[in-house]
């Protein structure tokens, strides 16, 4: 039965099933398969003839129909069939430990390029991306006034009746609390020995912690009965001041303290991650050690005045737009119940965008930067990978031709990338754990969120994963190719120009090529728009000035000549210093973005044109004492400085340039008036614009006023010397302290480090994407190198055939670094509309530079020609030593 026709048939019928099977199912167990059919076949012979034999036949071809396609589309069951992963993987360490220069290059190359990108994986996580520490951090916005129809103020603050009307708004707002920050001196009850200290404090309505969905770790919150002017003075800390000055005990609750004088009882303590901040209408957000309740009724404040930030909460499923028109109806009302329709108008941004709003496009380039980092790194690891392989192609053609299949090949090359993969991404991952520690001790000290920022275990295994993920994306290339070695190919190749992979050896470094060239083009941008920076002129000398702010509070001070003669004897102490040259006080440094802002008119001035919105104009006002400009190093341009103070005299000011330049274009407005809530005030200078809030740009106008004409608050006291400033700070700390031992004394620092902060973010920035630039650079070098190095030592035959019929040696070598001139130059035409994609993004973040600044991109193009032209001239040298009768003997 066995040889009948009938079963020789449908043995030709089940082979013909296999085709349907992926090759090595065939070849494993194909037989096995048709001698199970073919004993089904007998058996229905047996039982029910020709009619069961149809079925099994049928049977047959559904199971192959469903099983063929399933096995070929299960790549896993072919790999785990084609060998043993064990052995594999002992064989990848073995081969790894005999290759360590190889091992460690493609280790450490990953490790510094993936731990870069790791810190900015990070910075961006931590800040941009990771949701905020509250309940539904989605639905929480800051609501802001736009004054755009009266005056050049699209950001400013609400008044109290604005947050009362957007708290009974309801409908798409679920709850409103306003709130605002000032500088308070604290002093412990417990420790009245203890040195003042100056501390941000939150005043903000009762539901502050409700409406965020946190609550104090110890103790509890505001209760809505303590706000107002005859509520409870309570005050809840933060876990910072706890910490500091209480130690941590938990026994703190109930313990008076006072602020400014006035007592306050402690009822609570927030948690460590609770690191809440006001946005700031024009500088950076504003934290707070300790938080209280308004002690008036907000409703009642005065509705035209703008002191207050807003902060609400959309209801749960209200959309964007919903709470926008919500709000814009709020502002709508206010606007005509007190505005008389002017155009006032609010709208709500998300707290977290508005957070990030400042730092989102320099962060976005550092993101992209490191993007493009790890595009050149992968690329190099496959042009390093791919040179392991041709090196390795005697050893893959002779396993072919002994009968390995291709799947092993091409596994044992991604096992082994991937290894490599693993170890530098790991290496990574703790490398950016120190890095991403000194690229927070570098950054800004206003920079969003960060305290957050900090390399955690699941930013540790991405990039590990992203290690491996890179290891195997660039072996593909190079095992597919390696899978296809045969022996013949071997022998064909071996002559052959570049050798074996010589094609995606050139592509890989033309890719390398083309986006470093991106790179540099952005580093080299952002590194001439730093020096633009650095070049700037902000209106003030910084060199030799220590500042420092002390509060003169009403409540040790009850009238203005009190404070005004107190002001005067610090001023005296500290100019009685060894090495003092001059001493001022003024109500904001530059830089710091903590004037005040109002409305002004300059009657009589030529520049006015009858036009109230050119005429009224809105500046930033300074109270400043006589030797503030002296010790700040700006120029007085024309009149005088503030004098002291003579009863009865006019009010004095000075107007910056940019004022004068407008209204006085042609004359002097010394001696002239100027109208500032509904006051008269004496122009008696004119003086250069110090810069407040950007270091490379002016600001609105200004205009100082002499500060013994106004009401009294904290100074910044401004010290210029001809010693080293810091040396001197216990001096003037213990002049002050023998004056008055209650005084606080707060922001010690040089002006130095002033205009240093204005500049971290910009330094930090600069040097971040310059080191991925010349990072870059040095790969796409090494590829280039690779590319030569590897023609050179496959090309021996040819280059000894050149030299033994009278080639001379400069003419192989030109001919070299030709060749890798030509992948330059085809990197660098690769990399124009990339090159034009980066300069586009950079424009915002630019100062003083385009972004297709010809110079830069044209020296930049320059310097990466001769860079790659000295890699590939350095191997192509090693073609001048070879010995044509040496090489030949050997051939």
């Amino acid at each position: 039965m066995s040889t009948s026709p009938t079963l020789r048939v449908s043995r030709r019928w089940f082979r013909a099933l296999l085709w349907l099977y992926p090759s090595d199912f065939r070849d494993e167990m194909g037989e096995a398969v048709v001698e199970t059919y073919l004993d089904r076949c007998r058996s229905a012979l047996e039982r029910g003839g020709r009619v069961s034999l149809a079925g099994v036949w049928l049977s047959a071809l559904a199971d192959s129909l469903w099983n063929g396609p399933a096995e070929r589309l299960r790549p896993a069951v072919s790999w785990r069939r084609s060998g043993d992963w064990g052995r594999d993987a002992q064989l990848v360490v073995r081969r790894l430990l005999r290759a360590p220069l190889f091992s460690l290059s493609v280790i450490g190359t990953l490790t510094v390029g993936l731990g870069a990108f790791a810190v900015v994986l990070t910075l961006v996580e931590k800040v941009i991306v990771e949701p905020l520490p509250y309940q539904r951090p989605g639905d929480l916005y800051f609501v802001w006034r736009d004054y755009s129809s009266f005056f050049d103020l699209k950001r400013g603050w609400l008044g109290g009746p604005d947050v009362t009307d957007l708290a009974r708004a309801g409908g798409a707002i679920e709850g409103a609390v306003g709130l605002r920050r000032n500088r308070r001196t604290i002093a412990f009850v417990r420790d009245e020995s203890a040195e003042p200290q100056e501390i941000g404090v939150m005043e903000s309505s009762a539901n502050l912690f409700t409406l965020l969905g946190v609550q104090p770790v110890v103790g509890r919150g505001f209760a809505p009965t303590e706000a107002g002017p005859d509520a409870p003075r309570v005050v809840v800390l933060s876990h910072d001041l706890w910490q500091q000055r209480f130690d941590g005990d938990s026994t703190v609750l109930g313990t008076p303290l006072r602020l400014n004088g006035e007592l306050f009882t402690i009822i609570g303590v927030m948690g460590p991650n609770f690191h809440f901040v006001r946005h700031s209408s024009l500088g950076a957000p504003e934290g707070a050690a300790a938080y209280v309740t308004f002690p008036y009724d907000m409703g009642a404040r005065d509705p035209r005045s703008g002191a207050f930030a807003g902060l609400i909460r959309a209801r749960a499923g209200a959309s964007r737009s919903q709470l926008q028109a919500a709000v814009g109806a709020v502002g709508a009302a206010l606007d005509e119940r007190e505005f008389g329709k002017q155009g006032l108008a609010l709208y709500a941004v998300g707290v977290q965008e508005d957070l990030v709003a400042a730092v989102r496009p320099a962060l976005l380039v550092l993101a992209l930067s490191a993007i493009f980092l790890v595009l050149v790194l992968a690329a190099n690891l496959g042009t390093l990978l791919l040179a392991r392989a041709v090196g390795r192609e005697r050893e893959f053609s002779v396993s072919r031709a002994l009968g390995a299949d291709s799947v092993a090949i091409v596994r044992s090359m991604i096992v082994e990338a991937a290894t490599l993969g693993a170890l530098g991404g790991a290496g990574a991952a703790g490398l950016a754990v120190w890095g991403v520690r000194a690229l927070v001790a570098l950054a800004p000290l206003d920079l969003p969120r960060r305290e957050t920022i900090a390399m955690d275990w699941r930013l540790g295994l991405a990039v590990t994963l992203i290690g491996v993920f890179l290891g195997v994306a660039a072996a593909v290339l190079p095992a597919v190719w390696a899978s296809r070695s045969s022996l013949a190919a071997m022998l064909r190749t071996s002559a052959i120009r570049g050798g074996g992979g010589g094609r995606m050896r050139r592509s890989l470094v033309v890719v390398q090529v083309a986006v470093c060239l991106i790179l540099l083009s952005s580093g080299g941008l952002v590194a001439r728009s730093f020096e633009h920076l650095l070049r700037a002129r902000p209106g003030f000398e910084p060199d030799s000035v220590l500042t420092f702010r002390i509060p003169i509070a009403q409540w040790r001070f009850p009238d203005n000549a009190s404070a005004v003669a107190m002001q005067e004897r610090i001023e005296r102490s500290i100019a009685a210093i060894p090495g003092v040259d001059t001493v001022g006080a003024g109500s904001a440094l530059p830089l710091g973005a903590g004037t005040d802002q109002s409305t002004i008119a300059l009657p009589g001035a030529p520049g006015n044109t009858g036009v109230p919105e050119h005429d009224d104009v809105f500046v930033d006002v300074m109270q400043v004492r006589q030797g503030w400009f002296a010790a700040l190093g700006t120029h007085i341009l024309s009149g005088r400085d503030v004098g002291p103070v003579v009863a009865r005299a006019r009010r004095e000011a000075l107007i910056d340039r940019t004022l004068a330049a407008e209204f006085y274009p042609s004359g002097n407005p010394v001696g002239a008036s100027a109208v500032i809530n509904q006051d008269t005030v004496t122009i008696v200078g004119v003086v250069e614009h110090a810069r407040q809030y950007d270091l490379h740009r002016d600001g609105r106008p200004q205009l100082y006023l002499r500060d013994a004409d106004d009401t009294y608050g904290a100074l910044s006291f401004a010290v210029r010397m001809h010693r080293t400033p810091l040396d001197v700070i216990p001096e003037v700390r213990a002049a002050i302290h023998r004056l008055d031992p209650q005084l606080a004394i707060a922001d010690v620092r040089t002006l130095d480090a002033v205009v240093d902060d204005a500049l971290r973010e910009q330094r930090v920035s600069t040097a971040l994407v310059s080191g991925f630039a010349l990072g870059a650079l040095l790969l796409a070098a090494m590829g280039l190198f690779g590319v030569v190095a590897g023609a050179v030592a496959r090309r021996r035959n040819e280059i000894a055939v050149r030299l033994a019929l009278g080639a001379h040696p400069h003419r192989v070598l030109r001919m070299l670094v030709q060749e890798g001139a030509s992948l330059v130059a085809l990197g660098i035409l690769v990399a124009v509309p990339g090159v034009y994609l980066a300069g586009r993004t950079l424009q915002a973040t630019l100062i003083g530079i385009s972004a297709f600044d010809p110079s830069t991109l044209g020296g930049i193009a320059i310097a990466t020609m001769v860079v790659a032209l000295i890699a590939c001239y350095v191997p192509a040298r090693r073609a001048g030593a070879i010995e044509p009768a040496a090489v030949l003997r050997e051939g």
